[in-house]
């Protein structure tokens, strides 16, 4: 039989990102990731700090929360010092996992109860940066739609099939919430002020940290491709995007060529004076970099890793990875797995 109080939890808690305002004080607790980002944690607690400060109340309190209540080492170096151990937090409306390098590592049956535990009394389960990796881990976002660092993308959609990976700056789906870190928890947090405040704390608080500008959670979380490659140039711009949507299955260059109405010869002038390079190096640095990806974030075949980087056969896939990487695919992963 669900009680008074557990009802009223369960409405608060409904109502977390929608414009119904609340008037209870909101419980965030923070479950810290060895490694996780400094600058990604801050992003999420500040808002809420400022927030209290804007409006002279007690709107958010929050506690951080490690393994067994011990300091946390972030991925600068720096020790966050935890108030408690898991099973020990006081009854949060929210609770968000805070990650970084290597999340698989924290990864373990003890956390995924507990996050199982909370989603079951209705409590919001949220991530930032790797930390979405923990809460599909435990089969929490299986049917929903979340996000992950850009870096994580690819191997987060090979590994959780059952997970709506959207390549946004943060996503909410129901009693799920995901961000894909750095800054974009600043901008999810007071997104979460506005929907229960209002938009004139949020704004306030906004004010306060010196940011003028909040991002939707639609926003893309890189820059655009002319801004990463400084060039405007649209008909490179356009095969440099039909390039990254044939990774597993390349286009050859009189193709690439032939969509944007040029000759061979010059889409590699092109490519030569926009990029330094020619446009089948720069395409098959592409190729390889997804492999990477691959290789150290997930467990998949080398050869079949090979195939999906658009390589025919995992000898030619290898003398091609330890050219550019210098070193051989099953050595990286080899390291990868020891640095983990």
């Amino acid at each position: 039989m669900i009680n008074i109080t557990q009802l009223l939890h369960k409405y608060d808690a409904a109502s977390m990102f929608t414009t119904k305002p609340i008037n209870k004080t909101i419980s965030v607790a923070f479950y810290l990731v060895p490694e996780f980002s400094m600058i990604g944690f801050s992003a999420l607690v500040d808002p809420l700090r400022q927030a209290n400060n804007v409006s002279g109340e007690t709107l958010y309190r929050w506690q951080v929360v490690s393994e067994q209540g011990e300091a946390v080492v972030a991925s600068n170096g720096m020790s966050l010092i935890a108030d408690c151990a898991i099973g020990q937090e006081k009854n949060p409306d929210m609770l968000i996992i805070c990650a970084g390098f290597s999340p698989e590592k924290d990864q373990s049956k003890r956390l995924q109860i507990w996050l199982q535990q909370h989603s079951r009394k209705g409590v919001w389960l949220g991530s930032q940066d790797t930390g979405s990796y923990l809460l599909a881990k435990s089969g929490l976002l299986n049917g929903h739609r979340a996000t992950i660092h850009w870096e994580n993308l690819m191997a987060f959609k090979e590994v959780f099939r059952q997970v709506e990976v959207v390549e946004e700056l943060y996503e909410i789906d129901r009693r799920r919430f995901t961000c894909s870190g750095g800054l974009a928890g600043l901008d999810m947090m007071l997104y979460l002020i506005q929907c229960q405040r209002g938009h004139e704390l949020s704004l306030s608080v906004s004010d306060e940290l010196i940011y003028s500008h909040m991002r939707e959670g639609k926003a893309p979380q890189r820059m655009s491709s002319a801004l990463r490659l400084g060039t405007n140039n649209r008909k490179l711009l356009k095969v440099i995007g039909a390039m990254e949507d044939h990774l597993e299955d390349p286009l050859n260059i009189p193709t690439l060529a032939a969509m944007v109405n040029v000759s061979e010869r010059e889409l590699e002038r092109l490519f030569s004076r926009h990029l330094q390079q020619s446009p089948g190096r720069y395409y098959r640095a592409k190729r390889l970099q997804r492999a990477r990806a691959l290789l150290q974030q997930t467990d998949r075949q080398v050869v079949d890793i090979a195939m999906a980087s658009g390589f025919g056969s995992a000898a030619h896939f290898s003398r091609a990875y330890r050219q550019f990487f210098n070193v051989a695919p099953s050595q990286d992963r080899q390291q990868q797995l020891r640095r983990a």
